[in-house]
């Protein structure tokens, strides 16, 4: 996304929700560093570097459970390729 849409996206949701620039940027900031610590903790979970615990007490059952899923069957996917390689 080049900075003529960014400045664009930020122009529409500032005007949507009525609020300055530094409001809607703080928002911004908030969000992403929401992600990206969820983002690295199920990777840290998935390298057996957090306890499934810390994982189930910060993003809840429903998420931990689609992580694990998501993860089984990403591994049931690579032991069927190597079986039919």
């Amino acid at each position: 996304m080049n900075d003529m849409v960014l400045t664009q996206h930020l122009t529409f949701v500032m005007a949507q929700r009525h609020e300055d620039e530094a409001t809607v940027l703080a928002q911004a900031v908030r969000e992403g560093i929401r992600t990206l610590y969820r983002d690295a903790l199920i990777e840290a979970y998935l390298l057996g570097q957090v306890p499934r615990e810390t994982l189930l007490k910060e993003l809840g059952p429903e998420q931990l459970e689609e992580v694990e899923y998501h993860r089984d069957a990403l591994q049931r996917d690579v032991a069927w390729g190597l079986k039919n390689a």
